[in-house]
Formats: structure tokens, C-alpha cells, sequence
């Protein structure tokens, strides 16, 4: 198959890995001018976009093109094994009205950041391969103040294992990733940062002990 079939067939599977999930919303969340046009990362097959599942109770939002296969399939064979970085980023949040809500929402802020942050680190599958958790800082600005530490950034753990949404799903070339990014509170990333993998894993294993522990909210405190 060329670039063109595994495209249509690995955007048909993975709609329907949502469908089995939630209600999938029909239209996507993207940009009007695609950045990596003007100096952004660039996604696999240059699309990017997101969209919304919603659930009996929450709504999901989820990157929707960083496991497209490379739009350069056709010519380049070291990326035809791939489908694109290898995972999607998704987001589990209270529920969200409509795209408008999802748009101007701090969680779709929280997820969009940290899909920059994959794009350009192309790699990134290698560590999630090697580590059950990652973490890490963005500067998402839609955040309210009290989840926001002194350097003006949130912390966000990945890698948590949903109830709702399985770890994996078979596209065209590749099974791929579905990578929980869930928001922490900044004495939880100091933490994690003060004390390294060890930190981050008893950070991760005690919120794995919360209820709706896979869930992005305000309403919880420090876990420890």
C-alpha cells in the first residue's frame, strides 16, 4: 500500500478505536495556517489536529495525527515501518460542552502544549517504551494561578493507565501508544524533581490509588 491507503486506513481505525471509547465528535479541532508552516514543529504527515470523545461521564481530548505514517512513506524507507512518533496524547477532563468550550479550555491548553512538545521530540516513544511514567513542565497560560509554580509552568505526568482507554490500538503499519497527560499540582512536580525517577514512579503510584485517577482537575491536592 502507498502513503495514501495506510493514511485513510490509520485515520478509519483510530476513529473507530474512539467510537468504542465515547460519541466521537464529528468535526476536529485545527489550525487555520498548519505551524510547522511558520517556524512550529512539524507532525508526520504535517496534519495536525484534535478531537473530542465524550463519555457517559467525561470528555476526552485527544491529538489526532502524531501516529499518521510519514508523509514522505512513499520515497523514504526508513519511515515505512512507522506509524508516524508511535503514539497519541489524550487528555480525560470533566465534560465540555462543544469544540468552542474544548478551544478555549485550560485542559485543551495542557494537551495542545505537550503535542508541541512530542512533535519535536521525535524520539520521545523511546522513552515511553523504556519508562512506565514521564513528566515534565509546559508553559500552558490557560491554567489557573494555584497550578502554576514559580517559573510560570505546570507539571503534567504521563503515562497513567486509564480505566476508559486502552493502552494500545492496531493502526495500518503499527500498533501505537494512547499516553494519558494528566495535570499535577507544582508540589508534586518539585517533587518528582527533587528526587528523580523514584520520585516521579511513588508520585504516579499513589495517584494511581485516587479515584478517577487518570482524570485532569483542579479539585485535588498533593498526594503525598
Amino acid at each position: 500500500m502507498n502513503y495514501e491507503k495506510h493514511f485513510e486506513i490509520s485515520c478509519e481505525k483510530r476513529n473507530s478505536f474512539w467510537k468504542e471509547i465515547g460519541s466521537l465528535e464529528t468535526d476536529v479541532l485545527s489550525h487555520m495556517i498548519n505551524p510547522s508552516f511558520i517556524g512550529g514543529p512539524t507532525w508526520p504527515s504535517l496534519r495536525q489536529a484534535f478531537v473530542k470523545i465524550d463519555t457517559s461521564n467525561s470528555t476526552i481530548i485527544a491529538t489526532d495525527g502524531l501516529s499518521d505514517p510519514y508523509s514522505d512513506y512513499d520515497t523514504n524507507k526508513e519511515n515505512q515501518g512507522y506509524n508516524g512518533l508511535g503514539f497519541e496524547l489524550y487528555l480525560e477532563s470533566e465534560k465540555l460542552e462543544d469544540l468552542d468550550t474544548v478551544k478555549n479550555s485550560w485542559q485543551f491548553d495542557v494537551l495542545y502544549q505537550a503535542s508541541l512538545l512530542a512533535a519535536d521530540n521525535g524520539n520521545l516513544i523511546n522513552m515511553f517504551q523504556k519508562y512506565t511514567y514521564l513528566s515534565t513542565e509546559l508553559y500552558a497560560k490557560k491554567v489557573p494561578e494555584q497550578f502554576v509554580n514559580e517559573e510560570g509552568r505546570v507539571g503534567v505526568l504521563m503515562g497513567l493507565q486509564s480505566n476508559v482507554v486502552p493502552s494500545k490500538v492496531t493502526l495500518s503499519i503499527e500498533p501505537v501508544m494512547l499516553i494519558n497527560v494528566k495535570l499535577i499540582t507544582p508540589a508534586e512536580i518539585k517533587y518528582i524533581t527533587d528526587n528523580g525517577a523514584s520520585g516521579r514512579n511513588e508520585i504516579a503510584e499513589k495517584i494511581m490509588k485516587e479515584e478517577n485517577s487518570t482524570l485532569s482537575t483542579l479539585e485535588r491536592k498533593f498526594v503525598l
